[in-house]
């Protein structure tokens, strides 16, 4: 019994502290450290052929870095498919990756550091063949915004000399911002007209805002009550894109808002959204009507 017992305190003293400070286990600046990997990517060899498809996501309130990655060419009739697991270890002030894949194969680097823009990773010693030790490295480069290399290489002599097994190119795909504002819109129509007035808030970016001349909505809780009151309109929703650009980081789109309420009257008005990559996902960070 202690093991649960043990486990519950430790789930309170965490609790405890996210109450007293307002912040998550992993709101640290050193979990942010591998976020230049996130998003989704085209990986390309040496010689310019690609090798795989490869989508990067935050997980667990920011606490997990996760790769799916899937190769581009078949093997054998089947598609090569694996996760890694990515995260910083507080207390051995390492980064480590867990990799698994659909062949059964497992692997793990459970030492990581961040130097010069880029993260290293280094397996312990394994055996390689009967007579021979070896030790695997990994190296993430943050090359720029839209570009990173993945450099794997293997040491059977302890360290003392290298061999590349890998060299990918990642190059970031271009995002089709008509198609992922308008998927964002209709998710936000869906829970509306199921009645979850107060998930809409999950759509907006944790320090997301919406402005008119007699309202402002600021954070998590005051967006959620600005929802949630919308249940005594009740009825259906829908929001029409008229113009969406993409400047810099953000993604900026102009629509029509039209709500049917329970009674049969509509309610239409004017939009503007902002949006902003938050944790691997388009959120929106201002929200203004009129």
């Amino acid at each position: 019994m202690k093991k649960p017992i043990t486990l519950f305190i430790f789930i309170c003293l965490l609790s405890a502290a996210y109450a007293q400070t307002g912040k998550l286990p992993c709101s640290n600046p050193v979990y942010r450290q591998f976020d230049f990997w996130i998003g989704e990517w085209e990986a390309f060899g040496p010689g310019g052929k690609k090798a795989g498809d490869s989508k990067i996501s935050m997980i667990l309130d920011s606490c997990i870095i996760l790769e799916e990655w899937t190769s581009a060419s078949l093997q054998s009739g089947l598609r090569y498919a694996g996760k890694s697991f990515n995260t910083y270890n507080a207390s051995t002030k390492q980064w480590q990756q867990t990799w698994v894949d659909n062949v059964g194969g497992t692997n793990e680097y459970m030492q990581g550091k961040f130097e010069n823009n880029r993260i290293v990773y280094s397996s312990t010693p394994f055996k390689f063949s009967k007579d021979t030790m070896a030790i695997r490295k990994m190296t993430f480069t943050n090359v720029s915004a839209e570009k990173l290399r993945q450099h794997g290489e293997i040491s059977k002599d302890n360290g003392q000399t290298w061999a590349t097994e890998y060299d990918l190119e990642y190059r970031r795909k271009q995002v089709n911002i008509n198609a992922t504002v308008d998927s964002i819109l209709r998710n936000m129509e869906t829970a509306y007209n199921k009645g979850a007035y107060k998930s809409i808030a999950g759509f907006y970016a944790k320090n997301g805002k919406i402005v008119n001349k007699v309202v402002e909505a600021n954070g998590s809780e005051q967006l959620q009550n600005y929802w949630n009151g919308f249940a005594n309109m009740g009825g259906t929703w829908k929001l029409e894109n008229e113009k969406t650009e993409k400047t810099g980081d953000l993604i900026w789109q102009k629509g029509r808002s039209t709500i049917t309420d329970k009674n049969g009257k509509e309610h239409k008005v004017n939009f503007t959204l902002l949006f902003i990559k938050e944790d691997g996902y388009w959120k929106i960070l201002q929200d203004a009507y009129w």
